[in-house]
């Protein structure tokens, strides 16, 4: 049987079941042949808009929601080491006011964290799919440190300051061992002096990194004092336009709120990554994110999630098969586990609610 399917909806795999031809009669792929990812992109910019498939093909049948890009045992182990030791940095600062360098070395030596940051595919997906145990505070620090590595990573930067960005991820929030737990647990609204006093962690943080051994690493140090300023001066706590504020500042400011909204929590669900995109593209279109590193965040980020299984709004289960990271704020092409494929950035009356979990897949 034969089925007509828009470029947008191919995939790699499928079997043409129609010679595909150019308005001069130009074979472009004959009938019979299995699709490619490379001759799907020569369809592109040729005017060609559907091709029949062979919807009966041995090869061809709706995929079954699998493990890929879900929760791996091996990252979740590492990801519970480096658990442990964030919350001994983070508790063992409260008790004594100190930083212990020994346990920032430890943290972020070749085989602890850097290997949580060396697939971005992977680490994006275990930071949706992972239950938070514990300290919340603890869980967030640890995952804008793993996003700022890969961030780092992906903006090419020198192992040194792939080193610093992590550390300044991993310690954006050590001011808040400051702050009260009863205003830092509060499920509720935050009233304007609960608000003000949580605004005070960037400062105690800068504050605590000046009288650590830390505090000749420049990058670090601007980064956890400025990752709450925005570039449009409605930040805090200094309200700094963008040209004075660091990039490391810049950077985090963007993982802060990725990770604060891919996260479950009591008083507010997680959120999809093309709802947390939109959301950051808005910031950077009014000028409250820089640009730059917002768009090349999400780009690689859409690159990244590509292949994931993901919950419908209307309660099925589908898995990405297409997603144009040309543009920022594309929608994915997904197939559902009865075989249907659906380009969302058409479908307006279904969205993605989220990555799924293992579980939630099968």
């Amino acid at each position: 049987m034969l089925k007509s399917y828009d470029v947008t909806e191919l995939r790699a795999g499928m079997k043409v079941g129609r010679a595909v031809k150019d308005f001069d009669g130009k074979t472009l792929i004959p009938a019979n042949v299995k699709l490619t990812s490379e001759l799907i992109d020569s369809l592109r910019g040729k005017s060609i808009f559907s091709v029949y498939i062979d919807v009966t093909a041995e090869d061809y049948k709706p995929t079954e929601a699998a493990q890929e890009h879900l929760l791996d045992d091996d990252y979740i182990a590492c990801y519970k080491k480096c658990f442990a030791i964030t919350q001994n940095l983070y508790y063992g600062f409260a008790n004594t006011g100190k930083l212990d360098r020994t346990s920032i070395v430890e943290l972020i030596r070749a085989e602890n964290i850097s290997e949580l940051c060396d697939d971005g595919a992977k680490a994006v997906t275990q930071i949706h799919n992972m239950k938070r145990d514990g300290d919340y505070i603890i869980h967030h620090a640890l995952n804008v440190g793993i996003l700022g590595g890969i961030m780092a990573h992906w903006l090419n930067y020198r192992a040194t300051q792939v080193g610093e960005l992590v550390m300044a991820g991993l310690l954006s929030e050590i001011g808040k061992m400051k702050i009260s737990k009863g205003i830092l647990n509060k499920t509720e609204k935050l009233d304007d002096d609960e608000l003000a006093a949580v605004r005070k962690h960037v400062v105690f943080g800068f504050a605590m990194l000046m009288e650590s051994p830390l505090k000749n690493l420049k990058n670090v140090v601007m980064g956890v004092l400025h990752h709450h300023e925005r570039c449009d001066g409605s930040g805090y706590p200094s309200q700094l336009k963008a040209d004075k504020i660091s990039d490391f500042g810049k950077i985090i400011a963007i993982l802060d709120i990725y990770d604060a909204m891919a996260t479950h929590r009591a008083y507010a669900k997680r959120n999809s990554p093309f709802d947390i995109i939109k959301v950051l593209y808005g910031d950077a279109l009014a000028g409250k994110l820089d640009t730059r590193f917002v768009i090349t965040f999400t780009k690689k980020l859409l690159q990244a999630i590509n292949g994931s299984w993901v919950g419908l709004s209307d309660g099925s289960r589908a898995k990405i098969v297409y997603l144009d990271d040309s543009r920022v704020t594309a929608l994915p092409v997904v197939q559902t586990t009865k075989g249907e494929f659906l380009d969302l950035n058409r479908r307006t009356d279904i969205k993605v609610d989220a990555l799924l979990t293992a579980q939630e897949a099968t």
